[in-house]
Formats: C-alpha cells, sequence, structure tokens
C-alpha cells in the first residue's frame, strides 16, 4: 500500500516538475488523445506522428477532427486526414470536420491553394474523392471523450471552432482532463502573413486569429487547470531546417518518417522552409503533450482581443483566464524525440 501511494505520488510530483502527461509519469497506459487541426502541412506531420505514437502504445488515438475554417482547404482536409491515418496503418481511428465557413478572419487565400498542393503532392490522394464521415466534429469529440475509460487530452492545433463547440457540453467537458493548444503569441510579435496582414498589426498567431471568438470561448469554458498553451514564444524555438530535413531523408523507418519526409519536401513548402520562416509550430504542441519535458510551462493570465487592429491578440491580463503556457523549448530535444517517433523509436 505504501509502495502505491509513492508510486502516485511520484507521478503527481513528475506532472508538476516537468508537465508529463500522468499516465506517462506512471505508467498507467496509453495517453487518450483527441487530435483537432486545421490540417495545414504541420497538422499533417503531427498526425503522422501521433499514429506512430499510438502505435508504440504512448498514446490512444481516439479521433481526428479537423476544422474547416484554417488553412485546409474545404472538402479536402478530411481526406487528407483518412489518408494519413490509413497510409500509418490505422483505418480504424474515425474522423470528422466541423462545419464550413465558420470563424471570423478567413485564411489567405493564397496559403490555402499552396497548402493543398503540398498535401495533395505529398500524401497522392488529389484524385480521390472527397471523404464523408457519419459525425460531424462536435459529436465525435463528445463520442469519444465520453466512451473513453478515462479523461481525454485534446492536442488543437488550428483555429479552435470544433473545441469551443465541442466544451458547450457539460458533459464532454468533465470528460477531458487536458487541452494543449498551439496558438498565441504572448512576448512576441505575430505571424500574420501575405493577404492576412491589411487592417492588422501583427501581434496576433493565425490559429487564435482565424476563430478569436472560438479561442476566448475555449479559455471561458474549459475547466480550471485544464489549459496548456504553446504560443509563439516557445515554437520560435524550433524551426524547419534543411539539416533537419536532410536528417528526415536519411531515415525513414516507418510511415510517419516517409509521410512527413514527403509532405516537407514538396517543392513548394521546400521553398518556404529555405527561407526560413517555417515552424514545427504544431508538432511542438504535440510532442510536448506525449514528452512534457520537452517545453517549459509557467502560469499566465491571458484573453484574446475580439476586435479591431488586434483582433485575435493572446494578451496577458491579471483579469484573463490563468493557463499554463510554455515560455520555451528544447530545439534538439524536440528533434531528436520528434525523429525518432516519427520513425516508430522508442528512443
Amino acid at each position: 500500500m505504501r509502495l502505491s501511494l509513492w508510486t502516485a505520488a511520484a507521478a503527481v510530483l513528475a506532472t508538476i516538475v516537468t508537465g508529463a502527461p500522468p499516465a506517462a509519469a506512471a505508467g498507467a497506459g496509453p495517453l487518450p488523445v483527441i487530435y483537432d487541426s486545421d490540417m495545414d502541412f504541420d497538422d499533417a506531420s503531427t498526425l503522422a506522428y501521433l499514429c506512430e505514437e499510438h502505435k508504440l502504445g504512448r498514446i490512444d488515438l481516439r479521433a481526428v477532427t479537423v476544422a474547416n475554417n484554417g488553412f485546409g482547404m474545404p472538402q479536402r482536409t478530411l481526406r487528407h486526414a483518412r489518408s494519413i491515418l490509413d497510409q500509418c496503418g490505422l483505418p480504424r481511428v474515425p474522423v470528422a470536420s466541423g462545419a464550413t465557413g465558420e470563424g471570423v478572419h478567413p485564411a489567405p487565400a493564397e496559403l490555402v491553394t499552396t497548402i493543398e498542393t503540398v498535401l495533395s503532392g505529398a500524401l497522392g490522394d488529389g484524385a480521390l474523392p472527397p471523404y464523408a464521415s457519419k459525425w460531424s466534429a462536435t459529436d465525435l469529440i463528445a463520442r469519444a471523450a465520453q466512451r473513453s475509460r478515462r479523461p481525454v487530452t485534446v492536442i488543437a492545433t488550428g483555429p479552435l471552432t470544433n473545441v469551443a463547440a465541442a466544451l458547450r457540453s457539460p458533459a464532454t467537458a468533465r470528460r477531458i482532463a487536458r487541452v494543449q493548444i498551439m496558438g498565441g503569441a504572448l512576448r512576441v510579435p505575430g505571424n500574420l502573413y501575405g493577404s492576412a496582414l491589411p487592417g492588422f498589426d501583427n501581434t496576433q498567431e493565425f490559429n487564435f486569429w482565424m476563430d478569436p471568438v472560438s479561442a476566448q470561448a475555449v479559455l471561458r469554458t474549459a475547466r480550471s487547470g485544464t489549459l496548456r498553451l504553446v504560443p509563439l514564444d516557445a515554437t520560435a524555438a524550433v524551426p524547419i531546417t534543411p539539416a533537419f530535413v536532410a536528417r528526415l531523408a536519411a531515415d525513414q523507418q516507418a510511415p510517419g518518417a516517409r509521410i512527413t519526409y514527403r509532405i516537407v519536401s514538396q517543392p513548394d513548402l521546400a521553398a518556404l522552409i529555405s527561407l526560413g520562416i517555417m515552424y514545427w509550430w504544431d508538432a511542438l504542441a504535440a510532442v510536448s503533450a506525449v514528452h512534457g519535458t520537452i517545453t517549459t510551462f509557467r502560469a499566465e493570465r491571458v484573453t484574446v482581443v475580439q476586435d479591431g487592429v488586434q483582433s485575435g491578440r493572446t494578451l496577458l491580463t491579471p483579469a484573463g483566464r490563468r493557463v499554463q503556457a510554455a515560455g520555451a523549448a528544447d530545439a534538439p530535444a524536440f528533434e531528436r524525440r520528434f525523429l525518432d517517433s516519427l520513425n516508430g523509436r522508442t528512443g
């Protein structure tokens, strides 16, 4: 009995100190995960990573949902998610998408077109018809959370439209142990780009800018103590470098690695990587959800500006909602862990 109590106490302490998920600290089984994204290029790579973590037994990937008001091209996002899962050998993981057209600020059309070209080329599914799910994203999140033996972790790396809708249900919210969000910019500039810039001061990070209403709703409705934010402050440490792409080219032992390499080596994306403006935004959020020591978190109070030239800005304010926010990341540790997991290695 004393040993059991000590094990439980050690697990709690590890969670507090490192930010590691309780399952990882206690060895209590795979972490149940719902992945919500907008199926951008880095979301697609992140899904490939999560597939391999699932096969390694570190997570239980219970569902994949897609927000159709981000960088993914509507009617194609769900097909790409399904393609990745199938190519990784996980055809039974369910997928669903949210309503098209929700949100406030549309993603730049030129970037949406580029992402579709990249993913269709990398996944080889450009000629396949749209994929239809029998669930909506909100319904699938509720179903996956309520049917999980343990409360789930939601990893969200796109506009928070689907997550905000799911949290409107108290029954669903009670089954979510953590919402790990890639979003926001706390003490660094934003990352708006192209046709998104006119009319805004670039204090915004794209995910929160695209749907600030839902971002604020998640801050307001998520249960206390469940919110973790991985903002641009932390992701600035993990650029996609030609050196890492070269390492990935030489190390493709599992489907996750092969998919990710095909994505980052697509000509349109390779050109942006060479400019030094592409980062592992979403992958860092996911890796730090599974392996807590990759990032360092601290308590912050934030709110999301709704209107004007700063619409979508993540503002630090004493009146804001308390979250744990990542302020730094260990880039070499992230790259090692990401590459090992993509290749199905325990590391």
